[in-house]
């Protein structure tokens, strides 16, 4: 049976593929042998990876705004024509707006529901016929979740993120059970704190919006992006292929001191 790592090149699609995690992985497949289409709302930061990976045809890049139904549907179009099956859905797209409750506006929840809530389930949709195409129980798809350990225990500064990533973690749970019969597992994985530019982001808001990053876990420092990306390719290996539903926190151990 073929490793999702290993043997023949395999098809992933890779949502936020542009920058932070989203890169990594798309850095670590290739290396190993995958076709990676890339999908970021940035067409700057694609063609600018496009060129400093130098993958050839074994990279695709499309520019798609995962909380736009049409977006996502014309990209999964584009894939489609070219791919019948895929063999990964990695949904890495996400987005961040520090502060407290009351503070925020109605804008703010509902850009962060669309892009963490419902841009993973329009892409889910849109790529299962692809999914399954040469998918079996024994030898099953992916779809891997980019959650949050936010999403697990609550943090003030950071609730309505929180709230977005705990939603994420429930539709990853029902997934996996209606698509099992499919031959598709759902995955998460729940980082804590990342060396990512989303960090950055948020620190340069972090005075105004009285958030924290989680800072230093047990280990003695925080993630970097291959911290994570190679807890998707565990999820991607056969090792994994009996593991549907599983939440998987990628945080030194930063839950556990908290609990």
């Amino acid at each position: 049976m073929n490793s999702r790592t290993d043997g023949p090149k395999h098809i992933a699609v890779v949502t936020g593929g542009a920058s932070g995690i989203g890169r990594c992985v798309v850095e670590r497949l290739l290396a190993r042998a995958w076709r990676v289409w890339a999908l970021d709302i940035s067409q700057e930061r694609l063609a600018q990876m496009a060129q400093e990976l130098n993958a050839g045809e074994d990279l695709r890049v499309l520019d798609c705004d995962v909380s736009d139904a049409t977006s996502v549907k014309r990209s999964f179009a584009t894939i489609r024509r070219e791919m019948t099956s895929i063999d990964a859905l990695v949904c890495s797209a996400g987005m961040i707006r520090p502060g407290a409750l009351i503070t925020h506006s109605p804008a703010d929840l509902e850009s962060m529901l669309a892009v963490n809530v419902k841009g993973p389930w329009l892409c889910v949709h849109e790529a299962l016929p692809a999914l399954k195409q040469d998918a079996s129980t024994d030898n099953p798809a992916r779809i891997i979740f980019l959650g949050s350990v936010t999403g697990m225990v609550p943090k003030a500064g950071s609730g309505f993120y929180g709230a977005t990533k705990s939603a994420l973690h429930t539709l990853a749970s029902v997934f996996a059970v209606e698509l099992a019969a499919l031959g598709i597992t759902t995955n998460v994985v729940a980082p804590g704190t990342v060396d990512t530019p989303m960090r950055d982001q948020v620190l340069s808001a972090s005075n105004a919006s009285g958030y924290r990053t989680y800072g230093t876990s047990p280990l003695g420092r925080i993630a970097q992006p291959d911290d994570v990306a190679g807890a998707v390719l565990y999820l991607l290996s056969d090792a994994a292929r009996y593991v549907n539903g599983a939440i998987l926190p990628v945080d030194g151990g930063s839950r556990a001191a908290l609990t």
